[in-house]
């Protein structure tokens, strides 16, 4: 299964794959396939769009995804240990920004272990997360898949959170629709 693909199919049902849209209301702007020409001005998209080619605008789309979400939160070796944390992982990634997704993931660890060792939020899904993460999942007292049901839920927990405290999403329910 190529879980790159499975992931961007599960966030473009939300995002609005192939779509574009300027409304007053969102400052992201102009967007397409979720990708704001206000964070994303040199997409090579834009100039495609901009002449009515969307059929090349398109195949720019997934590789956009890939390598500015799935590749920097190592999506594949998240993907490896368990699939659905990785789909989380990089939709809040597509979000909130890699270095925040990676963060709620720390955190949410970090909730779900109580008074384990905690992961130093920073950000940084670096080989220490990683391997806290497999052995958080796979040595923890109970199944592979509770564990994994505690910490998606502890992440639901400090996306919340983060979307709660963010003035920026408060008006737009949609963002709430994540968590």
């Amino acid at each position: 299964m190529n879980h790159f693909l499975e992931a961007f199919k599960r966030t473009m049902l939300i995002e609005g794959e192939g779509k574009r849209t300027k409304r007053a209301f969102d400052p992201g702007g102009d967007t397409y396939s979720g990708i704001s020409r206000v964070h994303w001005p040199e997409w090579a998209g834009w100039d495609f769009l901009d002449r009515g080619y969307t059929k090349t605008a398109d195949k720019l789309v997934i590789d956009f995804y890939r390598v500015n979400f799935w590749n920097r939160i190592q999506g594949e070796k998240l993907a490896e240990m368990a699939p659905e944390l990785a789909y989380e992982v990089f939709d809040t990634a597509v979000h909130a920004g890699v270095h925040r997704a990676v963060r709620i993931l720390q955190e949410g660890y970090n909730v779900a272990c109580g008074v384990m060792t905690p992961l130093v939020a920073d950000g940084v899904l670096g080989p220490v997360t990683l391997m806290t993460i497999i052995r958080y999942l796979t040595t923890r007292p109970g199944t592979p898949k509770l564990n994994l049901e505690i910490l998606l839920n502890c992440l639901n927990g400090e996306q919340y959170i983060f979307y709660k405290n963010n003035p920026n999403l408060k008006r737009n329910r949609g963002w709430l629709t994540r968590v």
